[in-house]
């Protein structure tokens, strides 16, 4: 910029300007000034376009419709609540493209799950529209009705203030002419609340016109005991309220806690019929029950389950309790003859103090096994556990067809752990999260059996076909880690297999990590046998 000769001396100096020449400057400095403004604008407009240049020449703009859609479903999983719902159609608003990839990916849609307040004339619309975009995908609706204060469905119709919301027109329009449904998950209050919803709905179905609610394959049916509804169920089976639940092939049933459901005398759950129709657990494929009452009720229904293929019973702290003088069916199973599950694949016993439920049992086909035991930080005694799982497996026949084994919270020898996995040679999955034994010793005494093979080829191998070890909440201070580690090296170098194996740990959070593994870590990769550290879990 030119710069006025007859200011140069003032420009270029420490001189003070005269008045004229103040006045010169000030001009030249709002000249300046906006010229830069204007540069200025230019400039942004410039960078503007230059960026929108650059976005349209975004890979992001080439990434296929089908991909945004699996990134929206890594962001919005599962049944979606409300947040979700809204979460969902939060990322429709970015852009058409967005819009479109979200209405593409049918399983964003298929499932939705509201509360009492948020089912209603004006919602249901809004509820069709939603799962009508998940075209032929299975639809999932979660009705929860779980409330802290008790229901008026004990009453008369004439002492009520409100009508119970299992009789909301808008749930029974869903299940009676909505959307054709795969799962429904039903949280009840109570049982009363259950028995006015199934009253709602009517028994009778039109099979020239089936409704949802008759074409189910999944139920999930939470039912819960509110304080002025204790259990009360009729002992006749065709008054029962599980008599006109719809012919699914999956069952999730969550009992009340018998604590709720009999405040005077926990016994008279010993007496109460729970009556679910044998037609009904006959053609059954998945059954979940969660029951802690006493008596005969698991293994009553059981004996009707032959054609089960997933089979998990959280016993809720609660042992399996009997009277073999006064429970005919106790006589009638016996451990020789015992209920036979041909096609069973998955048997999960959660929560539970011991395992007597498996003298019951016959499972052939038998490939994954989970053992949840209720934990208590100040119960520290074995229990017994290795026989009755060995006679389990011995009398079903599938020691060498059992493929993964999960053991949380057991409280159990070292020497007889280790010796179970001997006898287990075709397991591919091995989980063992807060066991409580000795881990040195145990791993140690794994690496022994592993060893014991050389030389002796008729010896039995020590989980020849380990495809993934998990050791989660165990403490790996010290040598059990490096315990851990010279136990996969031995199974691998006795079983050089092709496949990988993965090993994946969690640690105490108040232990830290053992130093000093590079060196066990580089051999085991060497023998494709990756390490991955999880987060804890509380869970």
């Amino acid at each position: 910029m030119d710069v006025d000769h007859g200011l140069s001396r003032i420009l270029w100096s420490n001189d003070v300007p005269i008045p004229i020449e103040a006045t010169s400057i000030r001009s030249e400095v709002e000249t300046i000034t906006s010229r830069i403004s204007v540069l200025r604008a230019e400039l942004e407009g410039l960078e503007n376009r230059l960026r929108q240049h650059h976005a349209a020449l975004s890979p992001v703009r080439r990434v296929p419709p089908e991909i945004i859609a699996q990134i929206f479903s890594i962001l919005v999983v599962g049944v979606l609540d409300s947040g979700g719902r809204d979460g969902l159609l939060d990322l429709g608003l970015v852009c058409k493209s967005w819009r479109r990839a979200a209405l593409s990916s049918h399983r964003l849609w298929a499932g939705v799950s509201v509360d009492r307040h948020q089912c209603n004339e004006t919602s249901y619309g809004k509820i069709v529209t939603w799962l009508n975009r998940s075209g032929d995908l299975p639809r999932t609706l979660t009705f929860d009705h779980i409330t802290f204060d008790d229901c008026e469905c004990e009453f008369e119709d004439s002492e009520r203030e409100e009508p119970c919301q299992m009789s909301n027109p808008a749930l029974i329009k869903l299940l009676s002419v909505g959307p054709k449904l795969h799962t429904l998950v039903l949280q009840c209050s109570s049982q009363v609340c259950f028995r006015t919803l199934l009253e709602s709905i009517g028994p009778e179905p039109d099979l020239m016109n089936p409704r949802p609610w008759d074409t189910l394959q999944s139920l999930r049916l939470e039912l819960s005991a509110a304080g002025s509804c204790p259990w009360d169920e009729p002992l006749e089976a065709s008054e029962s309220l599980f008599y006109h639940l719809p012919q699914v092939t999956s069952l999730n049933l969550h009992i009340p806690y018998s604590f709720t459901a009999f405040e005077e005398d926990l016994t008279h759950s010993r007496t109460v019929a729970l009556n679910v129709p044998p037609r009904l657990l006959q053609g059954l494929k998945t059954f979940d029950l969660r029951c802690d009452w006493q008596g005969n009720h698991i293994l009553a229904m059981l004996q009707h389950c032959e054609n089960l293929e997933t089979l998990i019973v959280d016993f809720r702290g609660e042992a399996l309790q009997y009277d073999e003088d006064d429970i005919p069916i106790v006589h009638k199973i016996s451990t020789e003859s015992r209920l036979v599950f041909p096609n069973l694949r998955t048997l999960h016993l959660e929560s539970t103090p011991d395992i007597k439920l498996l003298d019951f049992l016959r499972a052939p086909s038998l490939r994954d096994l989970r053992f949840d035991m209720e934990y208590d930080p100040e119960d520290l005694e074995e229990f017994e556990f290795q026989e009755p799982l060995m006679r389990f497996l011995k009398v079903s026949n599938c020691q060498e067809k059992l493929q993964s084994l999960h053991l949380q919270n057991l409280t159990i020898s070292s020497i007889k752990l280790a010796r179970i996995f001997l006898d287990l040679p075709s397991l591919t999955t091995v989980i063992i999260d807060r066991a409580r034994f000795d881990a040195n010793t145990f791993w140690q005494q794994m690496q022994h059996f592993a060893l014991k093979r050389i030389g002796t080829s008729d010896a039995p191998r020590c989980l020849p076909h380990l495809r993934e070890l998990q050791t989660f909440y165990m403490p790996v201070e010290g040598p059990v880690l490096r315990a851990v580690a010279k136990f996969l090296m031995t199974n691998r170098t006795m079983n050089p297999l092709p496949s990988p194996c993965a090993w994946k740990v969690s640690y105490v959070p108040t232990m830290r990590t053992e130093d000093n593994m590079e060196q066990e870590l580089a051999a085991l990769a060497e023998r494709c046998v990756s390490f991955q550290v999880v987060p804890f879990s509380s869970l």
